[in-house]
């Protein structure tokens, strides 16, 4: 059981460290791979090859998921540790733009969506599966585990890039960091294969009541997304505009904020791990809905300290949000779908609501000038996966013999 549940955060660190890393590193690699031009174009094209992940990573949790209520959760997991892995080794193998030509361009758009395919299965059902034959008051501190798993492989990604960077020719070394992650993911499928959580049995797919409950599940993940893109993502690009922080000093904060996450996961799932699951989102979402609003009513008279503390409380929203919501999941999700019905209704609510919402919550503000419209727009998705949670009933909780 250590065993796999060991391999299912290494897995989780190769998936957000290789995603990261290749965002931290496009400034690098945009210019091996894509043909000479403007610095600006150049970006774009590397940048844009992450829009990839947006047709790929639904796929992947939709065909995994499936598959992992087919056919259960241990072997589907071992198939995607071991496909993210050989995709990161084939991307090293890959040849700059003046050996391969546009081949190099296509050959690089094809394994981050191949990446993205196979890491949208491993995290898709590995935050429900570490849960397994556990008790419910284990299942908060092992959430916030595989939680913490995600900042480590983000933070160790930021923590290379920035090396790499700071070095003369960092076109020469890009590829390092890459063997790392191969080490590590096949540490984790050589464990994954040693041990599983329990023995499978299949099980009926009712796709009726199962999109039914998809449905209500979309606000909810897309909240979970939205309050952890907030304080990491949109807080940077809008603070800039509407106040007179600049960038540089907003994201120097960033490496720090991520090591307070990191920390806040470990007390919270500690704290929480008698408290319902249900009780705990209800009361983040009505929290959130009313305190929401005001921060950004004041981000135009604040500084760079203020800053610091506004975006500390939407990572205590997030945190405090996320944890439960895997037992959660686990208490009102039928047993007999329950891997594809949260697999779906994360990948549909993440990238509409989630990913989203930088682009959303810019455009609302620059169309109305009012800096409260973003904080609008989270009340009423809030409101939504209020209403979403507080009307799936509780399932029986069915373990595996």
């Amino acid at each position: 059981m250590k065993k796999t549940r060991l391999a299912t955060c290494l897995a989780n660190i190769l998936d957000h460290f290789d995603t990261s890393l290749y965002g931290f590193l496009v400034p690098i690699l945009a210019p091996l791979f894509f043909p000479k031009n403007d610095q600006i174009i150049i970006l774009l094209q590397g940048y844009g090859i992450m829009i990839v992940g947006f047709i790929t990573r639904p796929l992947g949790a939709w065909y995994f998921s499936k598959k992992a209520d087919a056919i259960g959760p241990h072997q589907v997991l071992t198939t995607t540790v071991l496909g993210m892995t050989m995709t990161t080794l084939c991307f090293t193998l890959l040849c700059p733009y003046e050996s391969w030509g546009v081949g190099s361009a296509a050959g690089l758009c094809f394994l981050r969506g191949m990446q993205n395919f196979f890491g949208a299965g491993e995290t898709s059902i590995a935050g429900l599966y570490i849960l397994e034959n556990s008790e419910p008051s284990q299942q908060h501190p092992l959430t916030s585990i595989y939680l913490s798993s995600t900042m480590i492989g983000i933070l160790l990604a930021c923590f290379v890039s920035s090396i790499l960077f700071y070095s003369d020719t960092p076109q020469m070394y890009w590829k390092w960091p890459f063997y790392g992650s191969i080490f590590t993911g096949f540490a984790g499928w050589w464990l994954r294969r040693q041990n599983s959580l329990k023995t499978f049995q299949k099980k009926t797919f009712n796709k009726k009541s199962d999109w039914k409950t998809i449905i209500k599940l979309i606000p909810i993940t897309g909240f979970s997304y939205m309050l952890y893109s907030i304080p990491f993502v949109f807080f940077n690009s809008f603070v800039s505009l509407v106040t007179n922080i600049e960038m540089k000093d907003l994201m120097t904060s960033n490496t720090a904020l991520m090591m307070v996450d990191l920390g806040l996961l470990a007390l919270f799932g500690h704290i929480l791990r008698n408290v319902s699951a249900q009780r705990i989102l209800q009361f983040i979402l009505i929290l959130s809905m009313v305190i929401i609003p005001f921060l950004f009513l004041v981000m135009p008279q604040m500084n760079l300290m203020v800053s610091m503390f506004l975006r500390l409380i939407f990572i205590i929203l997030g945190v405090a949000f996320c944890i439960p919501l895997h037992r959660w999941y686990m208490e009102k999700i039928p047993e007999q779908n329950r891997y594809s019905t949260t697999a779906i209704g994360y990948a549909i609510g993440s990238e509409i609501f989630g990913r989203s919402f930088p682009a959303v919550g810019l455009a609302l503000w620059h169309m109305t000038q009012q800096v409260v419209m973003p904080g609008i727009y989270i009340v009423f998705l809030g409101i939504l996966a209020f209403l979403s949670i507080s009307s799936l009933p509780k399932q029986l909780k069915v373990r595996y013999k």
